[in-house]
């Protein structure tokens, strides 16, 4: 598997897994949280809200798959923000103390997957510039 079709896959599995849990909680709220709560009407609409943006970023990652090496900006953008939502994670351990390790896991692939992916995608459209530019010289074109 070439190592752009393997990012497609990655990606097209972290873009369902968000568009889906994201669709759930706004669906459900936070009762679907590892560990049983009483949240508050305000914490609940917080909640919601913040998975409505969790589901719009699988569906920028889901946009991104057929045109991996050509969606730098995008993968960038949405993984960035996922390194910033780990950032708040561990924030939030610090300020308050360890969540449940379910939301621990989440917080160690949030601030370990974006760079890899990132530096992946990058390599992913870099190759596919070369190809293109060693095309285009064959056929006399400009890159």
């Amino acid at each position: 598997m070439s190592s752009r079709r393997a990012l497609q896959v990655f990606l097209a599995l972290f873009g369902l897994f968000a568009v889906g849990s994201g669709a759930a909680d706004i669906v459900v709220g936070p009762s679907l949280l590892p560990e049983p709560i009483q949240a508050s009407v305000n914490v609940d609409n917080h909640y919601r809200f913040f998975a409505s943006l969790w589901l719009s970023l699988g569906v920028v990652v889901l946009w991104a798959v057929p045109r991996v090496e050509h969606a730098t900006s995008a993968v960038r953008a949405v993984f960035a923000a996922f390194f910033l939502g780990g950032v708040a994670r561990l924030v939030s351990l610090l300020a308050v103390g360890a969540p449940h390790a379910l939301l621990v896991a989440f917080t160690i692939a949030e601030l370990v997957f974006p760079p890899v992916i990132i530096l992946w995608q990058n390599q992913v459209a870099r190759s596919a510039a070369i190809t293109r530019a060693k095309a285009a010289l064959s056929t006399g074109d400009r890159p």
